[in-house]
């Protein structure tokens, strides 16, 4: 089925989740001032799909059922499936300027993927393949939206001596570490304690994936889990950070963390028990990681990740565009400069995105997926260009930022209303506009969700070593080794002609 807005608000209240900010337990998100505003965000991507309107351009017809789906679940066969999926990527990120980074057609592009390859899932003993595609069946019907957890905290992963001490000396107490582990399993399913970073959206979604997306080590079986949960599972609770939409003033003073901050939560399993047909990888050091590796799943996912930062992008270059336009100074020569650096980078990733559909990668079963070559090269390289890219933008916003009023509240005191359009050289409603704008860039570059999104855009995919390693992992180096081959072939007749020079002053008298 497809969704609408009020199916998904009406879902996410009958299960609430035990979800914490601070020291307070929060279980009804759609009204909390903390994510309400979000969730009515969230909703209002599944209006857009569910529209009549819409129903040829964002919708498909699926195989098995004969109805219509969500393209977020499509497991892509050709280039037109494959735009289908970016379609509805489009659609979405448009709706949220791309400010909703784990929006529910992230996570669903990763279960999709595995659902093309299950069978790397099936050498188990158990069918967690079928567990894979049934689950697969039940969002898709479902049309759910699904959060991930897929990276242990920090501490398991470090290789400290001090931090290794003192982990061995609270084991008697915390247990053998942080990270999410099965601590027994029976014939009903498998119990879990421990923690999983960062599931961004958690607060907001119907349920969230756990896995490994990172290699484990030898000894570390019970850790190898992957299984999918309810938000309302008995013992499953997040720790969120801190809410940006709760601490906003008003709509107009801080626009986007009004209205998008997806939160970003710790998850803490506490004796989590877990049905055999909700786990999808156990006791395996590999195969929780072939769930997303070796089938389409990370390539599915990410291409989400691409698109929506493209709509950020255009809305960071048009605010920057507006902004030096109403100071008059978009003439000058540095601040065209400035603007066509940053037009230039919102080029190259628009044409990453098609070339990474311009030539797909084949999968068993007769599925495709993007090139993974232009896939990691554009992961890797926005994620370095988006820092660059805020800091040419805090440039030309200057001081101006720190030249606004307080809040909204200026407006609303005549004399102060007055002092600030005298002050902007503009009538009252121009001023206002004047001031929207101004802290539309500011929420965009230099508020605390901005921060949070710098942050975000430059780990979204883990470490700039990691996407780089992946960049030339599914780098295709043979063009390049052939290139060098056929140079050094092509200047063998130089090699000959150096050494019958040399070969003729030996025999020099």
């Amino acid at each position: 089925m497809l969704a609408t807005g009020k199916q998904y608000i009406e879902r996410i209240k009958a299960r609430p989740a035990e979800v914490f900010i601070g020291g307070e337990k929060i279980t009804d998100v759609t009204t909390h001032p903390a994510f309400r505003n979000a969730v009515n965000s969230i909703s209002r991507l599944y209006d857009v799909t569910s529209s009549p309107a819409n129903r040829n351009r964002l919708t498909y017809v699926e195989k098995e059922t004969g109805k219509h789906c969500n393209p977020i679940f499509l497991r892509p066969k050709s280039r037109e499936d494959l735009a289908l999926r970016r379609r509805i990527h489009e659609a979405w990120a448009e709706e949220t300027w791309g400010l909703i980074g784990r929006s529910p057609d992230h996570v669903a592009g990763f279960i999709t993927g595995m659902a093309c390859v299950p069978e790397v899932l099936a050498a188990e003993g158990r069918d967690y393949a079928k567990n894979v595609m049934n689950y697969w069946r039940y969002v898709r019907d479902n049309d759910l939206y699904l959060s991930y957890a897929v990276v242990p905290p920090s501490s398991v992963k470090s290789s400290d001596p001090v931090v290794i001490k003192a982990r061995s000396e609270a084991k008697g107490k915390w247990g053998e570490s942080a990270g999410l582990r099965a601590v027994k399993d029976d014939d009903k399913g498998v119990t879990v304690w421990g923690f999983k970073i960062l599931a961004t959206g958690a607060a907001l979604a119907d349920e969230v994936l756990i896995g490994n997306i990172q290699p484990l080590a030898p000894g570390m079986e019970p850790y190898a889990i992957t299984f999918a949960l309810p938000r309302d599972t008995p013992g499953l609770k997040f720790l969120s950070r801190r809410s940006f939409e709760q601490t906003a003033v008003s709509e107009l003073d801080d626009p986007l963390a009004y209205r998008y901050d997806e939160t970003d939560s710790v998850v803490f399993c506490d004796n989590v028990h877990v049905p055999w047909e909700r786990v999808f990888a156990y006791n395996h050091l590999g195969t929780g990681r072939a769930a997303f590796n070796d089938t389409p799943a990370h390539t599915l996912g990410n291409a989400q990740a691409h698109i929506r930062l493209l709509a950020k992008l255009r809305l960071a270059l048009g605010t920057i565009k507006r902004v030096v336009e109403m100071n008059g100074i978009s003439n000058l020569p540095p601040i065209r400069d400035a603007l066509a650096r940053i037009a230039i980078i919102v080029a190259i990733v628009e044409g990453l995105i098609v070339a990474q559909e311009a030539n797909p990668e084949t999968w068993p079963n007769g599925f495709v997926s993007q090139d993974r070559q232009t896939m990691y090269a554009t992961m890797a390289w926005t994620m370095e260009q988006y820092p660059g890219l805020v800091q040419i933008i805090r440039e030309l916003l200057a001081s101006h930022p720190f030249q606004q009023p307080a809040d909204v509240s200026v407006f609303d005191n005549a004399e102060s209303s007055e002092i600030y359009s005298k002050f902007a050289m503009a009538e009252p409603d121009e001023a206002i506009t004047r001031y929207k704008l101004m802290r539309l860039a500011w929420d965009l570059v230099g508020s605390e969700f901005a921060s949070r999104h710098t942050q975000y855009e430059m780990f979204y995919a883990g470490g700039g070593h990691v996407s780089r390693g992946r960049a030339s992992h599914y780098f295709r180096w043979q063009p390049a080794d052939q290139a060098v081959t056929d140079a050094l072939e092509r200047l063998g007749g130089f090699d000959r002609l150096v050494r019958n020079r040399v070969r003729e002053d030996a025999h020099a008298p």
